[in-house]
């Protein structure tokens, strides 16, 4: 599975950012999770619309144009929801009550750095 970091004007908004690619972990997502970090986030290329079904806890959603360019924020997207973002070419999820100002972002772009794998 691919890794990353996002970053704002060199700002490092999620240290572990898993990016899903691929129909059956777009189809999981965060479903396993019980609960995640502030430091955490899934990334969903080529993506305009999410389903919060049988997830356990409320997630904040940032959808970003082609460009990577915030273009909007839903706050506190509870379970068993559907949420499509128009303008939309990939979406952020992240946990519920994230610290950063992504309102205050609308329009400025992201910069994705690609972790290097390390097999042990």
């Amino acid at each position: 599975m691919q890794q990353g970091r996002f970053y704002i004007q060199q700002r490092c908004l999620w240290r572990d950012v898993r990016v899903m690619k691929y129909f059956p972990q777009r189809l999981v997502g965060m479903l396993y999770l019980r609960a995640t970090s502030h430091q955490r986030a899934f990334w969903f290329p080529r993506c305009k619309s999410i389903h919060t079904w049988g997830m356990r806890f409320a997630i904040d959603i940032i959808g970003l144009d082609s460009q990577l360019r915030i273009v909007a924020v839903h706050r506190n997207v509870q379970p068993a929801r559907v949420l499509r973002i128009a303008g939309a070419d990939s979406i952020i999820e992240c946990g519920a009550g994230s610290p950063w100002p992504f309102e205050h972002w609308l329009g400025q772009s992201l910069t994705f750095e690609q972790k290097e794998l390390c097999y042990e």
